[in-house]
Parts: structure tokens; sequence; C-alpha cells
């Protein structure tokens, strides 16, 4: 009995060929579709977290100082806001002796100045302890541009530097006309990275960007009248 062996024809090859390529570019597409929307919402709850990070931070630490220790700068390059505090960095609690505020040190918030050129800048929080209790370190407003800066101070200082926050847009503080309530805006922003990622940008900048704005007021509790 004689069998008889046919082949694939070139236009069955290039047939086949032809409809796996379109089966492959639908599975990219809706990959592709998938990973860019799953960018963009990862982008806007970066910015979300970012800003609820600041200002909880902040909000915390101005409820309890004197808000006649206030000071702030909304000019750029470098926004901040200084003001004296008497929370005890181990335990988290204003200190108190005999009923005595204790007011242990200076904290300043600001905006990193080596990120002054860029949209987004990183928050720094730098803690100035006084030298003793009876002997507070005033800080010296004229010569802010010491401590506005991103280098770590030495460990005899005993001050700390860290950073709060990224993607910081905007910081602006402002007290209230009343002069009991401190007005607190922060707005972060973010855009869309796709140069990590395999494949054309195919939408525009205003789709690839997020911002968040956040607002509050607070009134310092441990204020003198």
């Amino acid at each position: 009995m004689n069998k008889q062996h046919r082949g694939h024809t070139v236009l069955e090859l290039v047939m086949a060929i032809l409809i796996f390529s379109i089966f492959l570019a639908c599975a990219f597409a809706v990959f592709s579709y998938g990973l860019k929307n799953w960018k963009l919402v990862e982008t806007k709850g970066d910015v979300q977290n970012q800003a609820e990070v600041a200002m909880g931070r902040i909000l915390s630490e101005l409820t309890a100082t004197d808000i006649t220790t206030l000071t702030h700068n909304n000019t750029p390059p470098v926004s901040y806001v200084v003001f004296e505090t008497a929370v005890n960095s181990s335990t988290g609690d204003v200190e108190k002796e005999n009923a005595a505020i204790v007011w242990k040190g200076y904290v300043l918030y600001y905006t990193s100045p080596s990120d002054a050129s860029k949209p987004a800048k990183r928050l720094l929080r730098r803690y100035i302890p006084h030298e003793d209790r009876t002997t507070p370190k005033q800080i010296d407003i004229t010569k802010m541009s010491l401590y506005l800066t991103d280098t770590p101070p030495s460990p005899s200082s005993g001050e700390e530097l860290r950073t709060v926050a990224r993607n910081i847009y905007n910081l602006d503080i402002a007290v209230n006309p009343n002069k009991y309530i401190v007005d607190l805006s922060i707005v972060t922003w973010k855009k869309f990275s796709e140069t990590r990622l395999a494949y054309d940008k195919d939408f525009s900048d205003n789709a690839g960007q997020e911002s968040v704005t956040l607002k509050a007021s607070v009134m310092p509790r441990n204020s003198q009248d």
C-alpha cells in the first residue's frame, strides 16, 4: 500500500504566520493597555500617599507647638516652616516639668534645596535641639540658609535630618488673620514614567501627570496668650 506524503504549501504557512501575528498583536495591545492603566493608578496613589504623609506629620507637630514661635516662608526656591517643639522624640508625648511645658528644640520642615530646579521636591525635616533647658538655642531667622541644606548634620550637634515625603510640588503655610490658627496647603505632583516600559507613550502629557492638593487648618494647643 503506497502512502503519499503531502507538505504544507507556502500559502498555508503565510496564513498561519499571519493569524499568529494578529493574535500576538491583540494580546500585546491588551497587556499594554492594562499595564499603562496600572502605572497611572500607581502614580496617582503615590502622590496621594505622599501628600497624606507630609500633611499628617506636619499637622501633628504643629498641634503641639506655640504659634508665637512659628516662622514660615513660601517664597521659592525653598519653602519652609520652623517652630518650637516640646515633644519627646522617644515617647511622642509633650514633655512637662512641674506642669510647665519643657521646650526641647526647633523643628524645621523645608523643601530640599538641591531639588529647587525640579517640579517635584523632597520634604525634609530637621530637628535642632536646645543646648539645655535654661538656655534655649534660638534660631537666627536671618541665617536660615545655614539650616536649609541637604548636608547631614554632625552627630555631635544632636540635630537630625530626614526625608519625610517626596513629590512635593508646593508647600504653603500661613497664619490665619485671627492669629490662633495655622493654614497649611500641600500639593504633590508626579509624572507618569514611561521610559522604563516596553512601549511608546501614546497619551498626552496631561494624562500622564497626577497632582493632589490637601488643605487643612490647625490650632496649636500650647500657644501662650
